[in-house]
Protein backbone atom coordinates (compact mmCIF):
# COMPACT_ATOMS: atom_id res chain seq x y z
CA UNK A 1 0.00 0.00 0.00
CA UNK A 2 1.92 2.98 -1.34
CA UNK A 3 1.58 6.70 -0.67
CA UNK A 4 1.43 8.90 -3.77
CA UNK A 5 1.85 12.68 -3.89
CA UNK A 6 -0.11 14.78 -6.40
CA UNK A 7 -0.12 18.53 -6.96
CA UNK A 8 -1.02 20.96 -9.72
CA UNK A 9 1.13 22.98 -12.09
CA UNK A 10 0.82 26.20 -10.07
CA UNK A 11 3.34 24.65 -7.64
CA UNK A 12 6.11 25.52 -10.12
CA UNK A 13 8.20 22.51 -9.07
CA UNK A 14 11.25 21.94 -11.30
CA UNK A 15 10.76 18.92 -13.54
CA UNK A 16 13.85 17.15 -12.21
CA UNK A 17 12.67 17.36 -8.61
CA UNK A 18 9.17 16.15 -9.50
CA UNK A 19 10.70 13.17 -11.29
CA UNK A 20 13.15 12.40 -8.47
CA UNK A 21 10.43 12.27 -5.82
CA UNK A 22 7.63 10.81 -7.93
CA UNK A 23 5.38 13.87 -7.72
CA UNK A 24 2.44 13.71 -10.13
CA UNK A 25 1.56 17.16 -11.51
CA UNK A 26 -1.89 17.88 -12.94
CA UNK A 27 -1.76 20.89 -15.31
CA UNK A 28 -4.04 23.87 -15.27
CA UNK A 29 -5.02 25.45 -18.59
CA UNK A 30 -3.87 28.71 -20.14
CA UNK A 31 -6.07 30.40 -22.75
CA UNK A 32 -4.82 32.69 -25.51
CA UNK A 33 -8.13 33.67 -27.03
CA UNK A 34 -9.69 30.45 -28.35
CA UNK A 35 -6.45 28.49 -28.04
CA UNK A 36 -6.12 26.36 -24.90
CA UNK A 37 -2.85 24.85 -23.65
CA UNK A 38 -2.07 22.61 -20.70
CA UNK A 39 0.60 24.23 -18.53
CA UNK A 40 3.88 22.31 -18.73
CA UNK A 41 2.44 19.86 -21.27
CA UNK A 42 1.39 21.84 -24.36
CA UNK A 43 3.24 25.03 -23.47
CA UNK A 44 6.43 25.50 -21.46
CA UNK A 45 7.60 28.54 -19.53
CA UNK A 46 10.03 29.94 -22.12
CA UNK A 47 7.50 29.56 -24.95
CA UNK A 48 4.79 31.13 -22.81
CA UNK A 49 6.83 34.23 -21.96
CA UNK A 50 7.87 34.68 -25.58
CA UNK A 51 4.23 34.66 -26.55
CA UNK A 52 3.21 36.90 -23.66
CA UNK A 53 5.57 39.60 -24.95
CA UNK A 54 3.91 39.61 -28.37
CA UNK A 55 0.23 38.98 -27.62
CA UNK A 56 -2.07 42.01 -27.70
CA UNK A 57 -4.54 40.25 -25.36
CA UNK A 58 -3.54 38.93 -21.93
CA UNK A 59 -4.12 35.21 -21.35
CA UNK A 60 -6.71 33.69 -19.05
CA UNK A 61 -6.44 30.47 -17.04
CA UNK A 62 -8.76 27.70 -15.91
CA UNK A 63 -8.59 24.86 -13.42
CA UNK A 64 -8.24 21.18 -14.36
CA UNK A 65 -11.48 19.25 -14.72
CA UNK A 66 -12.37 16.46 -12.29
CA UNK A 67 -11.70 14.14 -15.24
CA UNK A 68 -8.12 15.40 -15.46
CA UNK A 69 -7.57 14.50 -11.82
CA UNK A 70 -9.35 11.17 -12.24
CA UNK A 71 -6.95 10.18 -15.03
CA UNK A 72 -3.96 11.17 -12.90
CA UNK A 73 -5.19 9.27 -9.86
CA UNK A 74 -5.97 6.15 -11.90
CA UNK A 75 -2.54 6.29 -13.54
CA UNK A 76 -0.48 6.36 -10.34
CA UNK A 77 -2.48 4.40 -7.77
CA UNK A 78 -3.58 0.84 -7.13
CA UNK A 79 -6.43 -0.26 -4.84
CA UNK A 80 -5.31 0.16 -1.24
CA UNK A 81 -2.96 3.05 -2.02
CA UNK A 82 -3.21 6.49 -0.44
CA UNK A 83 -3.06 9.63 -2.56
CA UNK A 84 -2.23 12.94 -0.88
CA UNK A 85 -3.27 15.66 -3.33
CA UNK A 86 -1.93 19.12 -2.38
CA UNK A 87 -3.16 22.21 -4.22
CA UNK A 88 -3.30 25.93 -4.80
CA UNK A 89 -5.34 27.96 -2.32
CA UNK A 90 -9.09 27.59 -2.73
CA UNK A 91 -9.24 31.37 -2.34
CA UNK A 92 -7.43 31.65 -5.69
CA UNK A 93 -8.71 28.67 -7.70
CA UNK A 94 -11.27 25.89 -7.78
CA UNK A 95 -8.52 23.34 -8.49
CA UNK A 96 -8.84 21.63 -5.10
CA UNK A 97 -12.60 21.32 -5.65
CA UNK A 98 -11.99 19.50 -8.95
CA UNK A 99 -9.57 17.21 -7.13
CA UNK A 100 -12.19 16.53 -4.45
CA UNK A 101 -14.79 15.54 -7.05
CA UNK A 102 -12.29 13.19 -8.69
CA UNK A 103 -11.48 11.65 -5.31
CA UNK A 104 -15.16 10.86 -4.81
CA UNK A 105 -15.30 9.24 -8.27
CA UNK A 106 -12.42 6.92 -7.35
CA UNK A 107 -14.52 5.05 -4.83
CA UNK A 108 -13.64 3.42 -1.53
CA UNK A 109 -10.73 1.25 -2.72
CA UNK A 110 -8.46 4.28 -2.43
CA UNK A 111 -7.75 6.73 0.36
CA UNK A 112 -7.51 10.16 -1.27
CA UNK A 113 -6.77 13.15 0.92
CA UNK A 114 -7.19 16.63 -0.59
CA UNK A 115 -5.06 19.34 1.02
CA UNK A 116 -5.63 23.06 0.44
CA UNK A 117 -2.15 24.53 0.85
CA UNK A 118 -3.46 28.12 1.12
CA UNK A 119 -0.47 28.94 -1.11
CA UNK A 120 0.59 29.13 -4.76
CA UNK A 121 3.78 28.89 -6.84
CA UNK A 122 6.88 27.64 -5.00
CA UNK A 123 5.36 28.31 -1.58
CA UNK A 124 3.02 25.48 -2.56
CA UNK A 125 5.90 23.70 -4.26
CA UNK A 126 8.24 23.52 -1.26
CA UNK A 127 5.45 22.06 0.88
CA UNK A 128 4.76 19.42 -1.79
CA UNK A 129 8.47 18.60 -2.06
CA UNK A 130 8.69 18.24 1.73
CA UNK A 131 5.75 15.82 1.68
CA UNK A 132 7.29 13.79 -1.15
CA UNK A 133 10.58 13.58 0.74
CA UNK A 134 8.70 12.32 3.79
CA UNK A 135 7.13 9.58 1.67
CA UNK A 136 10.55 8.56 0.40
CA UNK A 137 11.83 8.41 3.99
CA UNK A 138 9.02 6.04 4.96
CA UNK A 139 6.77 8.35 6.97
CA UNK A 140 3.20 7.26 7.66
CA UNK A 141 0.14 8.96 6.19
CA UNK A 142 -0.75 10.32 9.63
CA UNK A 143 2.72 11.81 10.10
CA UNK A 144 2.72 13.39 6.64
CA UNK A 145 -0.70 14.98 7.14
CA UNK A 146 0.34 16.32 10.56
CA UNK A 147 3.50 17.74 9.03
CA UNK A 148 1.56 19.25 6.12
CA UNK A 149 -0.62 21.16 8.56
CA UNK A 150 2.54 22.40 10.27
CA UNK A 151 4.31 23.31 7.01
CA UNK A 152 1.23 25.16 5.73
CA UNK A 153 1.36 27.43 8.77
CA UNK A 154 5.13 27.96 8.56
CA UNK A 155 5.81 28.51 4.85
CA UNK A 156 6.12 32.12 3.74
CA UNK A 157 6.56 33.99 0.46
CA UNK A 158 7.69 37.57 -0.05
CA UNK A 159 7.51 38.84 -3.61
CA UNK A 160 7.38 41.94 -5.73
CA UNK A 161 6.30 42.78 -9.26
CA UNK A 162 6.49 45.65 -11.68
CA UNK A 163 2.75 45.98 -12.18
CA UNK A 164 -0.39 44.84 -10.38
CA UNK A 165 -2.43 44.99 -13.60
CA UNK A 166 -2.34 41.24 -14.32
CA UNK A 167 -3.45 40.39 -10.77
CA UNK A 168 -6.19 43.00 -10.90
CA UNK A 169 -7.53 41.92 -14.28
CA UNK A 170 -7.61 38.25 -13.32
CA UNK A 171 -9.27 38.85 -9.95
CA UNK A 172 -6.39 37.46 -7.87
CA UNK A 173 -5.25 40.77 -6.42
CA UNK A 174 -6.82 40.23 -2.97
CA UNK A 175 -6.01 42.88 -0.38
CA UNK A 176 -3.17 44.16 -2.55
CA UNK A 177 -5.82 46.20 -4.39
CA UNK A 178 -5.04 49.03 -1.96
CA UNK A 179 -1.76 49.46 -3.85
CA UNK A 180 -3.38 50.00 -7.25
CA UNK A 181 -2.47 53.35 -8.72
CA UNK A 182 0.44 55.59 -7.89
CA UNK A 183 3.08 52.87 -8.25
CA UNK A 184 5.47 54.93 -10.35
CA UNK A 185 8.98 54.21 -9.03
CA UNK A 186 7.43 52.18 -6.19
CA UNK A 187 7.62 48.40 -5.95
CA UNK A 188 4.97 46.63 -3.82
CA UNK A 189 6.20 44.00 -1.37
CA UNK A 190 3.51 41.30 -1.20
CA UNK A 191 2.89 38.05 0.63
CA UNK A 192 0.16 35.43 1.04
CA UNK A 193 -1.92 35.14 4.20
CA UNK A 194 -5.02 33.00 4.71
CA UNK A 195 -4.81 31.98 1.07
CA UNK A 196 -4.91 35.53 -0.32
CA UNK A 197 -2.33 38.00 -1.61
CA UNK A 198 -1.72 40.78 0.91
CA UNK A 199 0.42 43.93 0.81
CA UNK A 200 3.36 44.17 3.19
CA UNK A 201 4.84 47.53 2.26
CA UNK A 202 5.85 49.78 -0.62
CA UNK A 203 9.53 49.99 -1.54
CA UNK A 204 11.41 52.53 -3.63
CA UNK A 205 14.34 51.81 -5.89
CA UNK A 206 15.24 49.36 -8.63
CA UNK A 207 14.66 45.63 -8.42
CA UNK A 208 18.16 45.07 -7.05
CA UNK A 209 17.31 47.24 -4.06
CA UNK A 210 14.01 45.47 -3.62
CA UNK A 211 15.81 42.11 -3.63
CA UNK A 212 17.71 43.29 -0.56
CA UNK A 213 14.42 44.19 1.11
CA UNK A 214 12.98 40.74 0.36
CA UNK A 215 15.94 39.04 2.05
CA UNK A 216 15.76 41.46 4.98
CA UNK A 217 12.09 40.50 5.43
CA UNK A 218 13.17 36.88 5.78
CA UNK A 219 15.81 37.79 8.36
CA UNK A 220 13.27 39.84 10.35
CA UNK A 221 10.95 36.84 10.54
CA UNK A 222 13.35 33.89 10.80
CA UNK A 223 16.67 35.23 12.07
CA UNK A 224 19.33 32.52 11.85
CA UNK A 225 16.93 29.56 11.60
CA UNK A 226 17.90 26.79 9.19
CA UNK A 227 15.75 27.28 6.08
CA UNK A 228 14.56 25.56 2.93
CA UNK A 229 14.56 28.42 0.41
CA UNK A 230 12.82 28.79 -2.94
CA UNK A 231 13.43 31.50 -5.53
CA UNK A 232 10.81 32.09 -8.22
CA UNK A 233 10.75 34.66 -11.02
CA UNK A 234 9.07 35.53 -14.31
CA UNK A 235 11.94 36.29 -16.68
CA UNK A 236 13.93 38.43 -14.26
CA UNK A 237 17.20 36.55 -14.59
CA UNK A 238 19.61 39.28 -13.49
CA UNK A 239 17.64 40.17 -10.39
CA UNK A 240 17.10 36.49 -9.67
CA UNK A 241 20.88 36.08 -9.61
CA UNK A 242 21.15 39.01 -7.18
CA UNK A 243 18.44 37.55 -4.93
CA UNK A 244 20.10 34.13 -4.94
CA UNK A 245 23.47 35.68 -4.08
CA UNK A 246 22.00 37.77 -1.25
CA UNK A 247 20.10 34.79 0.15
CA UNK A 248 23.25 32.66 0.17
CA UNK A 249 25.20 35.44 1.88
CA UNK A 250 22.66 36.32 4.56
CA UNK A 251 20.49 33.27 5.26
CA UNK A 252 21.13 29.93 6.94
CA UNK A 253 20.15 27.72 3.99
CA UNK A 254 19.65 23.96 4.22
CA UNK A 255 18.58 23.65 0.59
CA UNK A 256 17.57 25.98 -2.24
CA UNK A 257 15.32 25.42 -5.25
CA UNK A 258 15.11 27.94 -8.10
CA UNK A 259 12.63 28.04 -10.96
CA UNK A 260 11.05 30.15 -13.67
CA UNK A 261 7.33 30.41 -12.95
CA UNK A 262 5.08 28.49 -15.31
CA UNK A 263 2.34 29.78 -17.57
CA UNK A 264 -0.41 29.87 -14.94
CA UNK A 265 1.45 31.98 -12.41
CA UNK A 266 2.93 34.04 -15.25
CA UNK A 267 -0.55 34.78 -16.59
CA UNK A 268 -1.56 36.32 -13.27
CA UNK A 269 1.56 38.28 -12.34
CA UNK A 270 3.01 39.08 -15.75
CA UNK A 271 6.71 39.46 -16.39
CA UNK A 272 9.23 41.09 -14.07
CA UNK A 273 8.09 39.38 -10.86
CA UNK A 274 10.41 37.83 -8.30
CA UNK A 275 9.91 36.17 -4.95
CA UNK A 276 11.59 34.29 -2.14
CA UNK A 277 9.94 31.37 -0.35
CA UNK A 278 10.94 30.13 3.08
CA UNK A 279 10.13 26.94 4.97
CA UNK A 280 11.91 26.43 8.31
CA UNK A 281 13.67 23.07 8.48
Amino acid sequence: MAIKIVTDSTADIPEGIASEYGIEIVPLNVHFGEEVYKDGVDIWSEEFYNRLRNEPVLPNTSQPSPGDFLKAYQKIAKPGDTIISIHISREMSGTADSAQLAAEMMGTDYQILIVDSRQVTLSLGVVVIAAAKAVKEGASVETIIANLNKWKSEVKIFFTLKSLEHLHRNGRIGKASVLMGGLLNIKPILSIEEGLIVPIEKARGNFHKVAEILVDKVIERYGNQRLYVGIIHTELQDDMNVLVSLAKQKLNIEEMVINLAGAIVGSHVGQNAIGIIILPV
